[in-house]
């Protein structure tokens, strides 16, 4: 089975830590593949220094690009890499270590998704670089596509939503192999149901979900939806969604009858969007599938058979000291609404220090992949643990007894990047898009 890096909804929580351009650094990421789990277990990190790799991003024109975004990736495990983003004069300079990359660099997020106003800048992926030394790789050219645009409506019937949130993944035709995410909404309530992506001429498959809220503080039931369109020039795709699904919720706690925090994944066992999640729930305190503070569904499946894949926020975020891992649960979601209490199983505590290079106490992102998962269902990355240093660099996760790939990625002083949910998922896209995985 490929390995699998990013996932769909919880690793938006890891793309605010992605790191900007730190051009004084050269820590870089540290990753293991290999590494086997089968009790607590101490695992202190290293960041080491690595050689920069530099170059220009431009567009079709030969005008620079700034904030565009590149990514770094490590050619043989294809699971670890450096993030950052390009200055106001489209350079980049990236940390890595030594070896064979390959680099990936997306255009900035449009300030609008009007399409007069949308870039046209297409991802581009640059395989074969070697690096032993500082290398400069030169310019980057991103070449131009069409642009896809259109709204995304609420069921017929409904009440006009003040809340309505729509989320567009673009497939290929015959897979839910990713090729994009849509840039959706904006801060004018007329152009919140609005989406656009630039895309290369071909045939594509459109996955799209949304939660909506009414006046009346009632959540809408809806479908998540696919549907095709041909890319050969500018296009306008409009999308209705449907009602339907059944309010599911409950509780998730571990064995110790802690209400947990963390997000649980609804994956479909069957039928188009196998192995893909078609909802994500945030459990809080233990809760899931309601309305914080209200007794008011906000969660809605089809009738059908799922695994529910639950992923613990971590103790940096929570301050869960417990056990509770990633665990997964079998669904049979009958034709009406479900309630369900969850447990979830106890792993290996992972835990640790991260340093630097001179042995200084180093803030960083760490990530645990998993080798494998049921159905596939981490072909996101949604079969991991994340955690975050604190102030000491150390770190604590859970994870289930197993093999895993682990990263540790540094967090520069630019961090607090402030791209939109859908840019930060775009962007981490990237590396899906560039390994060609797919969810099955």
């Amino acid at each position: 089975m490929s390995k699998k890096l990013v996932a769909l909804f919880a690793i938006l929580a890891i793309l605010v830590l992605i790191p900007l351009f730190a051009a004084q650094s050269r820590t870089t990421e540290y990753h293991k593949a290999g590494q086997k789990i089968a009790n607590d277990t101490t695992f202190n990190i290293t960041l080491p220094d690595g050689y920069f790799l530099t170059g220009t991003v431009k567009g079709l024109t030969g005008a620079v690009v700034k904030a565009a975004s590149v990514y770094v990736g490590d050619a043989t495990d294809r699971f670890s890499g450096f993030a950052g983003v390009t200055d106001t004069a489209g350079k980049f300079s990236v940390p890595v270590q030594p070896g064979t990359k390959y680099l990936v660099v997306g255009p900035p997020a449009s300030a609008s998704v009007d399409p007069s106003k949308f870039s046209r800048l297409l991802n581009k992926t640059v395989e074969g670089i070697n690096v032993t030394k500082d290398t400069a790789y030169g310019d980057v050219a991103l070449q131009n596509g069409y642009i896809l645009s259109g709204k995304v409506d609420p069921p017929a019937g409904t009440a006009t939503p003040f809340l309505f949130i729509p989320s567009i993944q673009i497939f290929l035709t015959n897979s839910l192999t990713m090729v994009d995410v849509a840039q959706t909404g904006g801060t004018s309530q007329a152009i919140l149901n609005k989406y656009a992506v630039a895309l290369p001429a071909g045939t594509y498959r459109i996955m799209s979900r949304a939660t909506a809220l009414t006046q009346a503080f009632q959540a809408v039931p809806m479908l998540p939806k696919l549907d095709q369109v041909n890319i050969s020039k500018d296009t306008v795709k409009n999308i209705a969604m449907a009602k339907g699904g059944y309010s599911f919720s409950g509780t998730l706690k571990d064995a110790s009858g802690k209400g947990l925090d963390g997000i649980l994944y609804v994956v479909p066992k069957t039928g188009v969007f196998k192995g893909w999640p078609i909802q994500a729930m945030i459990a809080i305190k233990g809760v899931f599938g309601l309305m914080p503070g209200m007794n008011i569904p906000d969660t809605f499946i089809p009738a059908g058979t799922y695994v529910l894949v639950f992923i613990p926020f971590g103790y940096t975020t929570t301050g869960y000291a417990g056990k509770a891992t990633v665990t997964y649960f079998d669904l049979t979601m009958p034709a009406v609404a479900k309630t369900q209490a969850l447990v979830a199983k106890n792993g290996f505590v992972v835990s640790g220090k991260v340093v630097d290079a001179k042995g200084k106490a180093a803030k960083a992102t760490i990530t645990a992949f998993s080798s494998g998962a049921p159905l596939n269902v981490d072909l996101l990355g949604l079969n991991f643990a994340f955690a975050q240093t604190d102030s000491k660099g150390q770190y604590r996760f859970a994870l289930p007894a197993g093999t895993f790939n682990i990263m540790a990625t540094p967090i520069t002083s630019g961090a607090a990047a402030a791209w939109r949910p859908e840019e930060k998922m775009r962007r981490m896209m990237l590396r899906a898009v560039s390994n060609g995985s797919a969810p099955f």
